[in-house]
């Protein structure tokens, strides 16, 4: 949206950040304590750093992170430190927002129509996304921060924003500005390359950055280098669900985080791993050591429950391979080699030698330009690191958020790159829905008004 770049000036986002921190946010509770739950403190115990709820919905949370409530005093599970959302989970919550907020929705619109009247009803539905995008995050904050346990909130930028570099770094700064415990989730693009030099430019100016949508050890890698995030993802369900392997999730963040402990040790590199796009409480056990878990409800709430592996029991998976007990469909292996599916969890030498060099060059510490970032991929012989898809190809790829194996996709792109570009497709739907909503209320209500 190539007009957005010019609403989004540095005056607008500080509007947003405005709005964003307008009225009170309070913790609902007035005498709190700690407790541990014996899984989670053995988790930590194998190095894990942070376990996150995958939920933007407050009595999700509170069902999480609430031990127990009694005689005015709530306790809390120390373990539980923070939550991530994304597209799927603030439309599950979206139309709270909006009935809630229907009046100040309408003042929000009416401010930025006066800011600037051309302002389109595509730029009109980012600002009023972020805005609310940032009050969830504060509300979610403000009821679970503590000075000795502070919380994080994984905020997503809304999906227009990937093809605009200038308006997304803006929206990134004002919510990270309104939310003092947010990380920015900066969605990797394979159609933008763009979107790694966003990270970047953001971590350089203390922006925390949780860089997402990412599926293989090499996306991680390259991240890490090229952008030094303070977060990345596997989507280790999707993997799993996607190509039929039980442990294959398993196995990509696994090695995954080998990886990144390596870049850690050599270069310094802050990144942490989240495993994400859990399926199962297994997971905790099969991927036990791992820097971050993020997991939906269910399945938070089931390995808390579960009595088949007490906590004495969990052991560090960290050196674990399951390459041997990896097994795939029949249908799948007739689209895709064994090889092409272990490149999700192996990296090439020249590739590590390439993002080594090529990320201490002052060519790529200045580079701004997304396309000369695809030419340098493509001119050391890894341009299927990126794909950009003509519109029809979109309309093919946003049917659904795993492969289809009776199309030519597998076939034609790397496996990561085709899920990231699902993944992407995935919440732009979601997206352009929550956008339906925003502007059709504003509008009639706009309407009625003049």
């Amino acid at each position: 949206m190539r007009g957005l770049g010019r609403a989004v000036s540095k005056g607008l986002a500080q509007k947003l950040s405005q709005w964003i921190t307008d009225g009170e946010t309070a913790s609902p509770f007035t005498r709190v304590e700690f407790t541990s739950h014996p899984l989670l403190s053995a988790l930590k115990a194998l190095g894990t750093e942070h376990i996150w709820a995958d939920t933007a919905d407050f009595r999700e949370l509170s069902d999480l992170v609430v031990a127990r409530n009694e005689g005015g005093t709530v306790w809390l599970y120390r373990e539980l430190d923070g939550n991530t959302t994304n597209q799927p989970l603030v439309a599950k919550v979206i139309d709270r927002y909006v009935t809630s907020q229907e009046s100040e929705l309408e003042r929000w619109a009416e401010d930025l129509r006066r800011w600037e009247p051309t302002l389109g009803s595509g730029e009109l539905a980012i600002a009023l996304y972020s805005i609310l995008n940032g009050r969830l995050g504060r509300e979610i904050e403000s009821a679970w921060n503590r000075p000795d346990r502070p919380w994080e909130v994984s905020l997503e930028l809304h999906t227009g924003l990937a093809g605009n570099p200038s308006a997304a770094k803006e929206v990134a700064r004002a919510l990270s500005r309104s939310v003092p415990g947010a990380l920015v989730k900066v969605a990797f693009c394979p159609d933008h390359p763009e979107t790694i030099l966003v990270a970047r430019d953001l971590e350089k100016e203390g922006v925390r950055v949780n860089f997402t949508a990412t599926f293989s050890t090499r996306q991680v890698v390259a991240a890490a280098l090229l952008a030094a995030p303070q977060r990345t993802n596997i989507f280790m369900g999707r993997l799993s669900q996607g190509l039929g392997s039980e442990l294959l999730g398993e196995q990509v963040v696994l090695c995954t985080q080998r990886g990144l402990r390596r870049l850690r040790q050599r270069f310094g590199v802050p990144t942490r791993n989240i495993v994400a796009s859990m399926r199962r409480w297994q997971t905790f056990v099969l991927a036990a050591g791992c820097d971050i878990y993020t997991a939906p409800y269910t399945v938070l709430k089931d390995f808390l429950a579960q009595r088949e592996v007490p906590a004495e029991e969990l052991r560090s998976c960290a050196e674990i391979d399951y390459s041997d007990r990896l097994q795939y469909s029949a249908r799948v292996l007739e689209r895709v080699s064994r090889e092409k599916i272990e490149e999700l969890f192996t990296v090439k030498a020249e590739f590590w030698e390439f993002l080594e060099s090529y990320a201490r060059t002052q060519e790529y510490e200045k580079l701004s330009d997304g396309d000369r970032l695809y030419h340098r991929f493509e001119e050391a012989g890894f341009g299927d690191f990126f794909y950009a898809p003509t519109e029809s190809e979109w309309q093919e790829l946003r049917k659904g958020k795993l492969p289809d194996w009776e199309s030519p996709w597998p076939q034609r792109l790397a496996l990561d790159t085709l899920y990231s570009l699902l993944a992407i497709g995935d919440f732009a739907n979601f997206q352009e829905e929550m956008d339906k909503k925003l502007v059709r209320g504003v509008e009639k209500l706009l309407a009625a008004a003049s």
